[in-house]
């Protein structure tokens, strides 16, 4: 790639920079041209309205003496030249602006195509780099998007303006000669003068920004290291070391801003100077008239002229100060462009450089996979290898024994061809591992390496990712790959927890409402109708918090969400008109008070605390000193901090559930008084909140509730005991017997997996590691390789669980290739022999076994 933005803008569009050239120097000057030159004659009609006749665009050069006539232009009375020159302008103007639009289009084509070559050229690098360069990779991400921000401008305009400044100068200094050829110094010198100062300004501009940036950056780190600092300050009464080594910092850096503003100053004074001067240099020079002795008298100069002069000066004035602001963004982003260059050249000269002739050979489907003298090391676990010498046959099944660290999930990569040898070769059928295709190459010899990276997207994406469309499994294919990584259960169960659309989905809806009967008859049938606590409009949920029993539905968007719920000033409306108000917020108090005393001896991170406290660890220390400073509800304090603390603690007790947190706060006639103001909140709802909720009704599937929910159309009991796993068994039974359990798998592969942008991590509602792995072995399932490697720390699991998956695994994968790592205690008792176990220690191969060659064949019968 280029290291000079200029150069690669130019290399990547050529065709769009000289057309928008071509547009702007060959159409675009002359109209321009054109233009001022109708500006001249309507003004030279000011001073000569009443004459007969005045020549229309009239181009002459006067000399000392002679006056040569480049065009004679068409002699017409005032009223006609003034109609024409109007017209001609305006037309002018329409034609200069259709050509803008166009120049601008291509120029932001040129952009484009610019960007998109930055990008691939990063994009190849990072994707081709070896496994090894990840640093370098991480430093070309982040500096990808400084560069193509900071050059934005440049990659657009970084061609075409140079050239219509150029165009631009030599159009003003035609103009001033044709005003009076003693102008043309005088429009030179102005015109580099302007630039020279102006790009000077620019520069010392630049300057004085970068230590201003500087400086608040400095500033908030020494805050920031002085917050740090606090505790030690406060007991060491440092207060006064402190203020003078800040200041001496601040002193320090407000020193160099000031030489900076100083240099700044000194150079906008020169522009200053040379706006007052120029305009007095030109016309001076446009009045002097003295000539030699004997000379030819010099022709005075047309006010006219002059006029036009200035104007094509100030255009070029003007694309030079737009100029030198390009070239100073050049001058800045350059070492950043060649900062870019240099790291795509490293990772290029890190990637494998395996002999290749032409295209890279087919990777075949069947042959020996071996290593001769390899040597490895993996930069994300630290394990090695050195001297391993395997040989095995594919398709066959081969296990590989290690204990963590000592070296076999490395030779399982190598193998894979996901790590490249530092020393030796891998070869396979004969041909270098390297010689391959590197796409071809992951996709025909699988790799689970551990847990997967996750994408945002659903779920099914995220399972077929790696996988080409026209060949990836339908979902019945895709559910049998699921249960044989072990993640049908999670699918499943993210099902339930999905949402489903009556709108898209009408068939699925019906059948839901349908089940609803089905369920609660099958619960009779048990017995079991305690076991879940049914929606009813006209009944208080005990398995539902306060504010869900008001709300009786689930919230669609933010305006009434559960932590923001009691900020709703309509909520509050309705709340003080069932007098409401009082009762939420001794009742919050009340909760507030317990928990503080339950959890006082509780760390902010324990498991308990966040399982079961009303109120998050972060504002642990304002309820604590509310309790103190609060005895009952009687004294909250007036003004907006008493409004303050009564919304926190009428959203407290929102939250608070009685059959959950069991403080003993509700009894059954305040239970009727939440029912009634439910009422009062539905049927007094605004309309431009009737969509920021989803109602509970009997007759229709919830599309912001869960399957479960719309199914059960309630809540599970939490004082009975197993009530939770007896329900979902009997749920799972349901939907089986309704035909609804592929709809389910359905909506848990359409789940969400939702990515924190900045961090990459997991939002709410995390995959664990186990499950994460498991969606590793899934991808790889899905692509039905050649070879699967499997590299997963077994060893966590029982030894039931790992003989059964490994059973299975290789039931599925009979006729192909597999090569899978287990702990060090070896093959699992009462499994089928593999047909080759290689056993690591100690970053070397000890004893590399085939089943195959140490049965010995029995003697023949005589």
């Amino acid at each position: 790639m280029d290291s000079d933005p200029i150069v690669l803008t130019w290399r990547a569009a050529r065709r769009l920079h000289a057309t928008a050239v071509a547009l702007v120097v060959g159409l675009g000057a002359p109209l321009c041209a054109l233009a001022l030159l109708c500006l001249r004659d309507l003004v030279a009609v000011l001073p000569r309205d009443e004459a007969p006749t005045l020549p229309f665009l009239r181009v002459a050069l006067s000399l000392p003496g002679r006056e040569i006539v480049l065009a004679h232009g068409v002699p017409m009375r005032p009223a006609e030249l003034e109609l024409a020159a109007f017209l001609c302008i305006a037309g002018c103007a329409l034609a200069l602006a259709g050509i803008g639009w166009v120049v601008a289009r291509l120029c932001f084509k040129a952009q484009n195509r610019a960007a998109d070559a930055v990008r691939e050229a990063v994009l190849r690098a990072i994707l081709d780099a070896p496994a090894g360069a990840r640093d370098e990779a991480r430093s070309l991400a982040r500096l990808v998007g400084e560069v193509l921000g900071r050059g934005d401008r440049l990659l657009a305009a970084g061609i075409v303006v140079p050239a219509m400044t150029l165009a631009a100068l030599l159009f003003a200094l035609g103009f001033a000669g044709l005003a009076a050829p003693r102008l043309i110094p005088t429009a030179a010198i102005g015109l580099a003068a302007i630039g020279l100062a102006y790009g000077l300004v620019l520069e010392r501009a630049r300057d004085r920004q970068d230590l201003r940036l500087r400086s608040s950056t400095r500033a908030e780190t020494n805050l920031n290291d002085l917050v740090r600092r606090l505790p030690a300050v406060r007991v060491h009464g440092a207060a006064a070391l402190e203020r003078k080594r800040i200041a001496a910092r601040v002193a320090a850096m407000r020193a160099k801003v000031s030489r900076a503003e100083a240099r700044l100053a000194y150079a906008r004074a020169p522009a200053l100077a040379l706006a007052v001067i120029l305009p007095a240099i030109a016309i001076g020079t446009a009045l002097w008239r003295s000539t030699a002795p004997g000379a030819p008298p010099v022709a005075p100069v047309d006010p006219a002229a002059l006029l036009a002069a200035t104007g094509a000066f100030g255009l070029a004035g003007w694309l030079a100060a737009i100029c030198a602001r390009l070239w100073t963004v050049r001058k800045s982003v350059r070492p950043r462009f060649r900062d870019l260059a240099r790291l795509i050249a490293m990772l290029q000269g890190r990637q494998a450089k395996a002999a290749r002739s032409g295209l890279a050979p087919p990777l075949p489907r069947s042959g020996i996979l071996a290593t001769q003298g390899v040597g490895a090391f993996d930069p994300a676990s630290g394990e090695r290898l050195t001297g391993v010498d395997v040989t095995v046959t594919m398709p066959s099944h081969v296990a590989i024994t290690g204990s963590r660290g000592s070296g076999a999930r490395v030779l399982a990569a190598v193998l894979a061809g996901q790590i490249e040898p530092t020393a030796g070769a891998v070869t396979y059928a004969g041909a270098d591992l390297r010689g391959f295709d590197a796409a071809e190459r992951a996709r025909r010899i699988a790799f689970a390496a551990g847990e997967a990276i996750l994408m945002e997207g659903s779920l099914r994406q995220n399972l077929l990712y790696g996988t080409e469309p026209a060949n990836a499994p339908d979902d019945i294919a895709l559910i049998g790959i699921c249960r044989l990584a072990g993640l049908d259960g999670f699918v499943y169960a993210r099902g339930l927890t999905g949402r489903l659309d009556p709108a898209t989905q009408p068939r699925l809806a019906a059948a839901i409402v349908a089940a609803r009967r089905t369920m609660r008859a099958a619960l009779a049938a048990k017995g079991a109708e305690r076991l879940v606590e049914p929606f009813d409009p006209e009944r208080y949920n005990h398995q539902a918090s306060i504010g869900e029993n008001i709300l009786f539905g689930e919230p669609v968007g933010g305006a009434f969400a559960p932590l923001r719920f009691a900020r709703h000033p309509y909520l509050r409306a309705v709340l003080e008109a069932e007098e409401l108000v009082r009762p939420l917020t001794e009742i919050g108090l009340a909760v507030a008070r317990s928990t503080v005393e339950i959890f006082a001896d509780l760390p902010n991170d324990h498991p308990l605390f966040d399982a079961y406290s009303l109120f998050q660890a972060s504002e642990r220390g304002y309820f604590e000193d509310l309790v103190v400073r609060l005895p009952n509800a009687a004294n909250l304090r007036r003004g907006p901090a008493g409004q303050r603390d009564r919304t926190r603690l009428i959203g407290l007790a929102l939250r608070y559930s009685e059959s959950r947190h069991r403080f003993g706060l509700i009894d059954d006639a305040f239970e009727q008084r939440l029912v009634q103001a439910r009422r009062s909140f539905a049927r007094m709802l605004p309309p431009h909140l009737a969509g920021a909720v989803e109602f509970h009704d009997p007759g229709r599937v919830n599309p912001a509730a869960s399957l479960e929910e719309n199914l059960l159309f309630g809540r599970i009991s939490l004082g009975e005991a197993n009530a939770e796993p007896r329900v979902r068994a009997l749920v799972q039974r349901i939907l089986a017997d309704e035909g609804l359990e592929a709809s389910v798998y359905s909506l848990g592969l359409d789940s969400k997996v939702e990515i924190q942008p900045s961090t990459g991590a997991l939002a709410d509602g995390a995959i664990n590691a186990r499950e994460r792995i498991a969606i590793e072995l899934a991808r790889c399932l899905a692509r039905e390789p050649d070879i699967l490697v499997v590299a997963v720390a077994l060893e966590d699991r029982t030894v039931e669980g790992v003989r059964d998956r490994l059973a299975r695994l290789r039931q599925a994968r009979a006729g192909r290739g597999v090569i899978v790592c287990l702990p060090e205690s070896g093959v699992p008792d009462g499994i089928e022999p593999f047909d080759a176990v290689i056993a690591v220690e100690n970053s070397a191969v000890v004893a590399p076994q085939a089943a195959a060659e140490a049965a010995e064949p029995e003697p023949a019968l005589a």
